[in-house]
């Protein structure tokens, strides 16, 4: 009896409800305009912010998961053109054939911001440049056009988008997702004032400041003193793992974009705890986390680099400052004078069989070349200096030449002692510059081979 009366009474307060709301079973619509006309609004006040302050933006393209990005400045008019700039392999592809090295290119095309279930950024008419990316063709492989990769990928390429459903804009950065593969992107605005070509060529000589294929490898130091292994730097497909771990069997692949002040993830990673995405090249040239502000990315100190005894470097005549430049010139001199013969460069690199670092001329006469040698040992090594100490003796060519042009001799002995070490990149430390200790304008500069 107690629940049938308790159900009449919920009967009777619905009935009042109903009368009360007169029964209607319409809702109120919670937006003041229709579908339509919200996405004509948005697709208004997104074509306006695109070509607004000069219509000047970079994308931050990645065609999939398995390349690297690629930076595109784009500049929008109102007209419904726009012009799409970038340097990239792809470009040189188009332009040569090649895949060996970025080129420049710049292309005029169509663009309009269309409705589909939002907005939509959509590159309508072909750009050669850009729209290679989105051609079902066979891709070929690095090196000559007519290598083909192992796997054909006639029907699809690069499988990468053209079209872009429009996320958000804020802070001057659009949010966009890749509309048949969904990749995330983001587009930056740039000052008008910027040229096309400069800004890109700075773009690839910011990669080459980054990884060299020459430096085997780098370090991604995390706050709590963990290092990551980074190798393959150079191809922007980074191969990494924990430093300690077995290399073969937890390395992993993350494709990167170098972007004009830095360097992106395609996704966040989470090492150790850590998320990383976002770099920012600083003054040193080594790249700092924008994320935590403390997680680095870096090489090796500068004396362990100099010294690995996998390395060669080498020294071209007239590249030293003071008493290094004096004694090329004497050098020149009295190879001239003794034999008629040229110095090519100088070069050091580690001797497994006397475990010592050489030291070697390499010189011409003629067609016969001669490498008069000398012995230097190591005496310590780390990120600021190297030091080391010449045999009293050099080969028997080295006596030779030592007694014909002393100045030879003298640049050896020069070398030994104390040498401050700066290189030309903090990742990518190819050229290294040695000065002796306590006088700066004696210094000569070393190039790994």
């Amino acid at each position: 009896m107690k629940k049938f009366l308790n159900i009449s009474l919920l009967s009777l307060v619905a009935l009042a409800a109903c009368s009360l709301a007169s029964c209607s079973n319409e809702v109120e619509d919670i937006f003041d305009e229709d579908a339509v006309a919200r996405l004509d609004k948005a697709k208004a006040e997104y074509t306006d912010i695109l070509t607004s302050d000069g219509g000047k933006w970079q994308l931050e393209y990645f065609a999939n998961d398995e390349e690297p990005g690629y930076i595109y400045l784009m500049t929008f008019s109102k007209d419904g053109s726009v012009v799409i700039s970038g340097a990239n392999k792809w470009i040189n592809y188009i332009q040569s054939g090649s895949l060996n090295t970025p080129a420049y290119g710049s292309e005029l095309s169509m663009w309009e911001v269309i409705a589909d279930n939002g907005p939509v950024l959509s590159f309508n008419t072909y750009n050669k440049y850009f729209h290679i990316f989105a051609d079902p063709y066979d891709i070929p492989s690095m090196g000559s056009a007519q290598t083909d990769t192992d796997v054909n990928e006639d029907g699809y390429g690069h499988e990468g988008d053209y079209e872009f459903d429009i996320m958000k804009y804020s802070g001057d950065t659009l949010y966009l997702t890749g509309k048949k593969y969904n990749l995330n992107m983001i587009m930056t605005r740039v000052a008008s004032t910027v040229e096309d070509e400069v800004y890109m060529n700075e773009v690839v000589a910011m990669a080459d400041s980054f990884f060299n294929s020459k430096i085997p490898q780098v370090y991604i130091n995390l706050p709590n003193g963990q290092r990551w292994i980074v190798k393959e730097g150079a191809s922007s497909i980074l191969k990494m793992f924990r430093e300690g771990d077995d290399e073969i069997s937890t390395a992993e692949h993350h494709n990167v974009i170098i972007t004009h002040n830095g360097l992106s993830f395609m996704d966040a990673q989470t090492l150790d705890g850590y998320v990383i995405k976002n770099f920012i090249r600083q003054a040193d040239g080594s790249l700092l986390c924008r994320d935590d502000n403390q997680t680095t990315i870096t090489a090796d100190e500068l004396g362990a680099i100099f010294t690995n005894k996998t390395f060669i470097w080498r020294s071209e005549p007239g590249s030293g400052s003071g008493i290094f430049a004096t004694l090329y010139t004497q050098i020149a001199e009295e190879l001239k004078a003794y034999n008629k013969s040229t110095l090519n460069y100088a070069q050091i690199a580690y001797d497994e069989a006397t475990s010592t670092y050489l030291l070697s001329f390499n010189i011409k006469k003629g067609s016969v070349r001669y490498n008069p040698t000398y012995y230097l040992t190591l005496t310590s090594a780390d990120d600021t200096q190297v030091a080391f100490t010449a045999a009293a003796e050099g080969d028997r060519y080295g006596e030779t030449y030592a007694s014909n042009c002393p100045s030879i001799r003298q640049f050896v002995d020069e070398l030994a002692g104390t040498l401050n070490l700066s290189a030309n990149s903090l990742l990518a430390p190819v050229n290294m510059k040695l000065t002796q200790s306590g006088n700066a304008d004696n210094y000569v500069i070393f190039n790994l081979q």
